[in-house]
């Protein structure tokens, strides 16, 4: 990308900038026609020295000429205003093109940044840099050229009118110009230096108002909420002095400025007046001369404003394009063409000759790896670690870079393999997939959804080309519908075999289903209404259902929905204004009185329960009641307390707006049975009275109809779930869904599953959902070479076993590595081995003996030895590193006793050679219990980590070699990490399980 602001300006926009240049220059002659008029209206039409004037020999009146000039002056005036105004039009425009293509630029950029440097890169930095950082460089993006060449055109013109008028005219306006020149740069970059450590320090408070966005509920819990809050008011006081700076050295400059461009009026009115004084220039000459050097401070400023504005942008520019190019940028694939590739598949081998991978320390994580994978074999690789089984596939799918080594995929160096080549080449599955916002169907069929399906005009193309923002706009839709078929099949084949349709479609039953393209599966859906809720009734559970009836009240519904039998078309609050149409209703129905002392009773609940305080709480949130609603209520009580008047007009829809949004069950008895049994009283005779206009406004819940406003299991069971069948939500679920299937067309199901919305990140769905969406993304991309990671890992055996197999029928050539923490004891690969202290290794081969050659021996040997405990044998590699460098050999002679019972504990104890007992005895010193554990085990940690007394003494019988870990040492290995801690939960609960 270009280093500098005003090469990617000039490549990216070199016609455009000629052909504004070009349109400013024409601007510079009408300039110095409006200069010179004033001074001819003056001297030569009012000035004439007769009633008659001639002018290039025709005769005309004084004030026909005056007119003529006068005249001429406005239609120049107008013309270089309109000139103007398009020179800015074309800059906006052209501003607006540009900074469309930096951004998009840079959102390229982020697909290939190293995956190291995108796990430490703040999200909010990059946000920030992308939207409020970028956005001033469009203003000088568009000026780049222009600006400078309009304000100085403008300055040099005004120069040469006034050096026409006098000499010494022109030797005054210039005579600060070099004192301005030399000093405003020199202040300046004085500016420019704070500027940069402004745009840091604001970086780094994004990335700390984003940990503490995302770990509020656990300050709050903790309790860490005033330690974080002070090193946020640390950061805004640094942030304040660094601005305090900058404003006090930017209006210092602005002040010199200023007194420097006023100096030079006090050599025209004295030079100017003398020389009026003596004859040697005339009043209009002077006047014109004074209002050209106005025009003249107004470009002189612009170009100044204009020269600090650059220092500032090209500093800002400089900084967002430094954070977005990382070293060991991945190389630039989003040029590459996805149809060149799409039907040039390689053959599926895999290669690995003496590949050394390093971590960002230089530490290998791969020690000349070497592999041969054969096309259609289907290998397991058993990693403990969660880092080198990321590492391995992020090596293959060109994530990181070797050190040193080859890859070869297809027998073709990984290096010069095209991105889109690898993406339809390799798929990958994990456990931790990551799950964009919008539907399950939009996740799955992310592989073969190389071309969206957009619908822009002839216009909108025309304007992203000259923008740079072509890619993938004018690609035919992709995929096809014979692909699509194909991988809904094959999609489906997976869910059948996973058994993931129950659970999908239980997640389906909270959709909402209102696009026309619906309107079958409503219909659909409609028809078994007359069934499910006989089978629900069949689970004997008591008032699980309200459904809905003409003689039921409904307390999920709002009072105006109750009356009409009708849900609100949007979920927007009706304010008092919207209420006339449904007063006039309840007083057609004698109502109104009876609803309006109801709603003054629910107004005066909600006063006595919320204040100003706790408008911002969830419960009241809950309700939908906009916060300055509350006041106002508050403000009518008031006001009948005190009167005891009758409400006025707005008073009253003010507390109907109330009823005719909120729902009884929000207010519980406070809601009275008179008005419920009122509004059931009066429900035959709305049809008759109501408003025509509510139609619009209010969708009918009939019986053979599907309402748009319930979701799709309230409308199965025509009704609202109570609170007391919430209790037992599972099991009304597993009915429906169970009436789905032997209901409704398997396609129709599917459509709804694959509609199924997301949320951010996958917030809507179940680990194992997101884990099936993994899998299914590789199913239906049909890839020469899978990568399995874990994949389906929360899943039972049996089911894991069922998708592997699908997986292998689907793909029956493929090349598959399946990486798992440790070797499956069945299963369909034909090969496998161990990836254990950066090697690749065959099952059971001993490692031992050659370290990393990034450890010490010593740090190694350590390291082998804590790996043997069960407790820390699925540590991260980092975290095992932390504790073998705080472990400390212990030789002990035979017969001597390490500790005691009863003895505090000093740490915990790793057996690393020789026979050490365990044993415990009464109080004549017989031993009533003894054990020698073997080498590899770990004690004392139990009582370490309660901090218990010794429940066993041990001593040495033979000499013994141990690994002693310090307390401290390691619960802070514990603290630090989140995941290990949880680690170690699993392993104490399988300790206190097994009696050990």
């Amino acid at each position: 990308m270009e280093r500098s602001l005003f090469s990617f300006i000039w490549r990216h926009s070199k016609r455009d900038q000629i052909v504004l240049a070009v349109v400013t220059l024409m601007l510079f002659p009408l300039l110095y026609v409006t200069l010179e008029l004033p001074k001819r209206i003056i001297n030569d039409a009012i000035g004439a020295a007769s009633n008659r004037v001639t002018v290039f020999g025709v005769e005309l009146a004084q004030t026909t000429f005056l007119l003529i000039l006068c005249f001429g002056f406005l239609g120049f005036v107008i013309l270089y205003g309109v000139m103007k105004m398009r020179v800015n039009t074309m800059k906006g425009v052209l501003a607006e093109r540009l900074l469309r293509r930096f951004r998009f630029a840079l959102i390229g950029r982020i697909l290939r940044f190293p995956r190291a440097y995108q796990q430490q890169t703040s999200e909010g930095e990059l946000v920030a840099a992308l939207t409020a950082e970028a956005e001033p460089l469009g203003g000088i993006m568009g000026d780049a050229i222009a600006t400078p060449l309009l304000q100085a055109g403008q300055m040099l013109t005004i120069l040469l009118f006034l050096f026409l008028q006098n000499f010494w005219f022109g030797v005054a306006a210039m005579a600060m110009f070099p004192v301005q020149v030399w000093l405003i740069p020199q202040m300046q970059k004085r500016i420019n230096v704070l500027n940069r450590s402004r745009v840091r320090q604001v970086r780094s408070l994004a990335a700390e108002v984003g940990e503490i966005t995302t770990g509020a509920a656990t300050l709050r819990q903790h309790g860490g909420w005033t330690a974080r809050m002070a090193t946020v008011s640390a950061r805004l006081g640094r942030l304040f002095n660094t601005r305090f700076d900058i404003y006090r050295k930017k209006f210092f400059m602005k002040f010199v400025n200023n007194l420097l461009t006023q100096i030079t009026p006090f050599f025209f009115f004295l030079v100017g007046g003398l020389l009026v004084i003596n004859g040697s220039l005339t009043i209009g000459a002077l006047v014109a001369s004074l209002a050209a050097f106005k025009d003249l401070s107004a470009p002189w400023k612009e170009l100044l404003t204009y020269y600090t504005t650059v220092q500032e942008v090209s500093q800002r520019y400089h900084m967002i394009v430094e954070r977005f190019d990382p070293p060991d940028m991945l190389a630039d694939f989003l040029a590459e063409s996805p149809y060149d590739v799409a039907e040039q598949p390689m053959a599926g081998t895999v290669s690995l000759s003496n590949v050394i991978v390093q971590d960002d320390m230089g530490r290998q994580l791969l020690s000349g790896a070497s592999l041969e994978v054969a096309a259609g074999d289907w290998l397991c690789i058993a990693a403990p670690e969660d880092e080198d089984r990321a590492m391995l596939a992020e090596l293959l799918l060109r994530d990181i870079a070797p050190a040193s080594g080859q890859v070869k995929i297809g027998g073709h160096d990984l290096t010069t393999i095209g991105q889109h080549h690898i993406a339809r080449m390799i798929g990958h599955a994990n456990a931790t997939p990551y799950i964009f916002r919008g539907t399950v169907g939009d996740n799955v069929m992310v592989p073969l959804t190389m071309a969206p399906a957009l619908h822009l005009s002839e216009a909108d193309l025309h304007e992203a080309q000259r923008s740079g923002n072509m890619l993938g706009l004018t690609a035919p839709p992709h995929p096809t519908d014979a692909q699509l078929a194909s991988a809904r099949h094959d999609w489906q084949l997976l869910v059948s075999a996973i058994g993931a349709q129950k659970s999908l479609l239980s997640k389906a039953l909270d959709r909402f289903l209102a696009h026309p393209e619906d309107s079958i599966l409503q219909d659909q859906l409609t028809a078994l209404r007359s069934t499910i809720p006989a089978q629900i009734d069949g689970l004997n559970l008591k008032d699980a259902i309200d459904s809905f009836s003409d003689d039921i009240y409904f307390d999920d519904l709002t009072l105006a929905e109750n009356l009409l039998m009708a849900l609100k078309a949007k979920e927007d609050w009706i304010g008092p204004r919207s209420t006339q149409k449904l007063r006039d209703l309840l007083v057609a129905l004698d109502l109104l009185d009876l609803v309006i002392d109801q709603s003054l009773t629910l107004a005066k609940t909600l006063v006595e329960s919320f204040d100003s305080d706790t408008t911002g709480s969830v419960l009241f949130r809950r309700l939908g009641i906009p916060g300055d609603i509350l006041p106002q209520l508050q403000k009518v009580i008031e006001q009948t307390k005190i009167t005891g008047e009758t409400l006025k007009f707005a008073d009253e829809t003010l507390l109907l707006s109330l009823q005719f949004n909120v729902p009884a069950r929000a207010f519980d008895r406070a809601f009275t049975k008179k008005v419920k049994n009122a509004i059931i009283a009066a429900r035959p005779k709305v049809k008759t009275l109501a408003d025509p206009s509510l139609a619009n406004r209010y969708l009918p819940l009939q019986a053979d109809h599907w309402n748009e406003r319930l979701n799709v299991l309230e409308n199965l069971v025509f009704g609202k779930v109570t609170p007391e069948g919430r209790q037992n939500m599972e099991q009304i679920r597993d009915q429906v869904v169970d009436a789905l299937v032997a209901g409704v067309a398997e396609d129709a199901l599917f459509d709804l599953i694959q509609r199924l919305p997301t949320g951010l990140r996958g917030a809507n769905l179940s680990a194992q959902i997101a884990e099936h969406i993994s899998l299914a993304q590789v199913v239906v991309k049909r890839p020469g070479i899978v990568i399995l990671d874990r994949a389906m890992a929360s899943f039972p055996d049996p089911v894991r076993h069922a998708s592997f197999a699908l997986l292998r029928k689907i793909l029956p050539d493929a090349t598959i590595l399946q990486l798992e923490a440790a070797l499956p004891e069945d299963g369909p690969h034909d090969n496998q081995l161990e990836l254990r202290q950066g090697r690749l290794i065959a099952v059971g081969q001993d490692t031992d003996h050659a370290p990393d050659s990034s450890e010490t021996s010593d740090l190694h040997k350590k390291r082998s030895a804590l790996r043997k405990a069960p407790l820390f044998r699925e540590l991260s590699r980092s975290q095992l590193r932390l504790l073998a460098f705080s472990a400390r050999w212990v030789d002990i002679e035979p017969g001597q006793i390490v500790f005691r019972k009863n003895d505090l504990p000093d740490g915990a104890y790793l057996i690393y050679s020789g026979a050490i007992e365990l044993y415990d005895e009464d109080e004549t010193g017989t031993v009533t219990f003894s054990v020698i554990p073997p080498p590899g085990t770990l004690v004392g940690e139990v009582g370490l980590i309660r901090n218990d007394p010794r429940r066993l003494s041990m001593r040495a019988q033979s000499p013994v070699t141990l690994l002693r870990i310090d307390p401290e040492d390691f619960l802070s290995i514990i603290e630090s990490d989140a995941r290990t801690a949880f680690k170690l939960i699993q392993y104490l609960v399988g300790y206190i399980g097994t009696g050990k």
